[in-house]
């Protein structure tokens, strides 16, 4: 039986229609594997910026220099001179870290005036970590043992590179922030939430992708609550 008519070039229309979609899977799982990368960065950043503010008062000075630590071989691509400029870069600008506790209202039921802890002529309140089985709990029901666990959440939005996946994730991150804020009380204060929102806040101008991770350790020294670090606009928020 004759074929109806001439087949030439079906393999080339049909190569036409696969080839985008191929490309476009095999951009994601580079994409893919970034993100993976930097967010097993993060994770160690974390815990180190956790680890060395429990032993300094849970200050954001002592955070960042963790999150230097930490994130610094995320950006090995860069010369050894520049790498650790570009580190403060990242952090500064595109990272944003939540205290999760203590919380503020730890601090309102713990907190004991403990003078002029840094040597800077102001007095300041900190959360006692020595005897704490001898101590009371706050009426309120917040436990003193809770209030000396230092647990941060740390966003950054890192910078995507693999073309056409990086419109795609930014504007699918973009996304999922908008969506969250139209719940009842899916706030980006909400310490409830696990994951990172507010994308403008931890983005600012940068279309990214925000990661985000956690780290809990307990206090090593007593807990300050300096409102300085936590005040409007800065990196650091304190619910």
């Amino acid at each position: 039986m004759k074929p109806r008519g001439p087949q030439h070039g079906q393999a080339m229309v049909e190569f036409l229609i696969i080839i985008p979609v191929l490309i476009l899977l095999i951009f994601g799982a580079v994409q893919a594997a970034l993100i993976y990368s930097a967010k097993n960065g993060l994770n160690y950043a974390t815990f180190q910026a956790a680890r060395i503010a429990s032993m300094n008062s849970a200050q954001y000075t002592d955070i960042r220099r963790g999150l230097l630590r930490g994130m610094y071989p995320m950006f090995s691509q860069f010369p050894e001179n520049e790498r650790m400029e570009r580190t403060a870069t990242e952090v500064d600008n595109f990272v944003l870290v939540t205290r999760i506790s203590p919380s503020t209202a730890m601090f309102a039921a713990y907190g004991e005036d403990h003078g002029d802890l840094f040597g800077d002529g102001e007095e300041r309140k900190a959360i006692p970590n020595s005897s704490l089985m001898y101590s009371q709990d706050d009426d309120a029901g917040l436990p003193l043992q809770d209030a000396n666990l230092l647990k941060i959440r740390v966003q950054y939005c890192m910078r995507l590179i693999v073309p056409m996946v990086d419109r795609l994730l930014s504007s699918g991150s973009r996304f999922v922030d908008r969506a969250r804020a139209t719940k009842e009380s899916a706030s980006f204060r909400d310490v409830s939430r696990a994951t990172s929102s507010n994308y403008e806040a931890v983005c600012r101008s940068r279309s990214g992708f925000v990661i985000s991770s956690e780290a809990t350790v307990r206090m090593q020294s007593p807990a300050v609550d300096d409102e300085d670090q936590c005040a409007s606009g800065g990196r650091m928020i304190c619910p």
